[in-house]
C-alpha cells in the first residue's frame, strides 16, 4: 500500500506540473500584447520627453542671450539692441514651439499605429 500511494502521489505531482507548465506558457503568451503596448506608450512618452525637452533648451538658450545682453556689456545695452534680442527671442522661441506641436501631432499618429500593429 505504501508504494502504491508513493505512485498515485507521483502521478498526482507529474499531472500538476504539466498543468502548470501548459497553465504558464498560455499566461505568458497572453500578457505579451498588453507587455508590448506599454512598451510602445512608454517609447512615445520617451519620444514626447526628449521633444519638451529641446523646447526647454531653446527657452534657456534664449532667457541666456537675452540676460547677457544685460548684464555683460561694459556699458548698459541700448533700447534697440534690448528690442532686436527681445524679438530674437520671440522668433526663437515661436519656431521652437511649432516644431514641437508638429512632432507631438505626429506621435499621436505613430503611436495609434503601434497600437494597432500589437493588437
Amino acid at each position: 500500500m505504501n508504494s502504491s500511494n508513493k505512485q498515485q502521489a507521483n502521478s498526482a505531482t507529474e499531472t500538476n506540473q504539466d498543468l502548470l507548465t501548459w497553465w504558464h506558457r498560455y499566461w505568458l503568451l497572453s500578457t505579451m500584447p498588453i507587455v508590448r503596448c506599454q512598451i510602445a506608450w512608454l517609447e512615445n512618452v520617451t519620444q514626447a520627453m526628449a521633444l519638451e525637452a529641446e523646447l526647454f533648451q531653446a527657452i534657456a538658450k534664449s532667457n541666456e542671450k537675452l540676460t547677457l545682453c544685460l548684464t555683460d556689456s561694459k556699458e548698459n545695452c541700448t533700447a534697440q539692441e534690448l528690442t532686436e534680442h527681445y524679438q530674437e527671442m520671440v522668433k526663437t522661441l515661436t519656431d521652437a514651439n511649432l516644431e514641437r506641436l508638429s512632432n507631438v501631432s505626429q506621435l499621436s499618429h505613430e503611436f495609434r499605429r503601434s497600437l494597432w500593429e500589437e493588437i
